[in-house]
């Protein structure tokens, strides 16, 4: 067996060239959303950073990749220059990306040990599953490198454990939500029956009428008239099309609604791999809101994954709410890692910055409110 060696990839064009490789690697990691692998980590850096700096650190040995950490330059607050992980709000797409099978500590000393050397004083990492084993590997090889780092949860995710016994999980409901679940299909009947429609075969040159039809019934959401729909903004809803056609071209896209008369009320973007589900995108129409669509399609759709021995689990992704919470059977934390190189300034800069955090933790604790999503500079620009 070959010593493992790092890498290092500095476009987007190299993430290409190196995209079987790199979705091998996905294929092999315990990161489940397919949105890391390489087509749909370049789509991002091409539509929502085009300018940034790229640096992508690997692993490889034995003539295949075992670790991978994408990174682009940005800036915190407009000011202090930082490596981060290319994710926003529309939709995380990198990760790290670790072979279990492999030598983990090796590939992460590496990994570690190429992150003091980056061009930042700062590596600010947002969105970081912080209680997975790849990241409690990186992070400790970060400490035993010598370098500072800071790692705070900012929410949790809801997830449900999908087995054979759709019973038996309702059963684990409230009695509050198994009532209301109730109520709320006995009054879509009273209404006219509806009608659950799961696209998992789609065409990519179907993608955007699809996508279309189902952002359509966003609109018509609380989201529509405060403008934060997608189809408010082309931008927006270009950068869902692609990012769709090439989960259609993978078989990993799934596009669920809720119909009545034949009228779309309610609507699910979904990516669907490794037999897990995730909800990035959901909205259902107001005028219809007596019937709560969105959970009625929740309802139905969990049914259905019940009865399907390839699925396994249900992931919602996004921060764990009361409408998410009655459905779960656990959760994650998702958080952030912040790292000071070697970079002239990086450690000066940790060393404020953990003393200001500190401060504010115990802030928080004499009041007895977690504000920590407050205090969280989000990356922002590129450069």
């Amino acid at each position: 067996m070959a010593a493992p060696r790092l890498i290092q990839l500095e476009s987007v064009h190299d993430i290409r060239a190196c995209a079987g490789a790199w979705d091998d690697l996905w294929l092999r990691s315990d990161v489940t959303l397919p949105v890391s692998r390489a087509e749909l980590v370049a789509q991002w850096l091409e539509m929502i950073a085009p300018l940034a700096s790229v640096r992508v650190l690997a692993v490889e040995q034995d003539d295949q990749l075992v670790a991978a950490l994408p990174l682009l330059g940005g800036r915190v607050k407009r000011l202090l220059p930082a490596g981060r992980l290319p994710t926003n709000d529309w939709s995380w797409a990198g990760d790290l990306l670790v072979d279990a099978s492999a030598d983990v500590d090796s590939a992460v000393e590496l990994l570690a040990a190429a992150v003091g050397r980056l061009p930042w004083p700062l590596v600010w990492l947002e969105g970081v599953a912080l209680e997975s084993a790849r990241w409690q590997a990186f992070a400790a090889a970060l400490e035993s490198a010598g370098l500072a780092i800071d790692s705070s949860e900012q929410f949790r995710v809801g997830q449900i454990e999908i087995g054979d016994d759709w019973s038996a999980y309702k059963a684990t409901w409230s009695g509050n939500h198994r009532h209301q679940m109730q109520r709320m299909a006995s009054r879509a009947k009273k209404e006219g029956c509806t009608t659950l429609v799961v696209l998992r075969d789609v065409r990519p040159d179907q993608v955007e009428s699809l996508l279309r039809r189902g952002f359509e019934v966003e609109c018509r959401s609380w989201k529509g008239a405060e403008g934060t729909a997608v189809l408010k903004s082309p931008e927006m809803f270009g950068f869902y099309c692609r990012q769709a056609r090439q989960l259609a071209a993978w078989g990993q896209l799934q596009l669920t609604y809720l119909e009545l008369g034949g009228r779309a009320i309610a609507f699910e973007y979904g990516w669907n791999a490794k037999g897990v589900y995730c909800s990035p995108k959901v909205g259902y129409d107001e005028a219809f809101r007596r019937l709560s669509p969105g959970q009625l399609l929740r309802y139905e759709l969990l049914e259905r994954f019940f009865a399907d021995s390839e699925q396994r689990r249900f992931d919602f992704v996004g921060p764990l709410a009361e409408a998410t919470a009655r459905w779960s059977t656990g959760t994650y934390s998702i958080g952030r890692l912040v790292v000071g190189t070697e970079r002239r300034g990086g450690r000066a800069l940790m060393g404020l910055l953990r003393k200001y955090w500190g401060w504010k933790r115990r802030g928080n604790s004499k009041v007895g409110e977690g504000a920590e999503n407050e205090l969280v500079p989000t990356p922002e620009g590129v450069g």
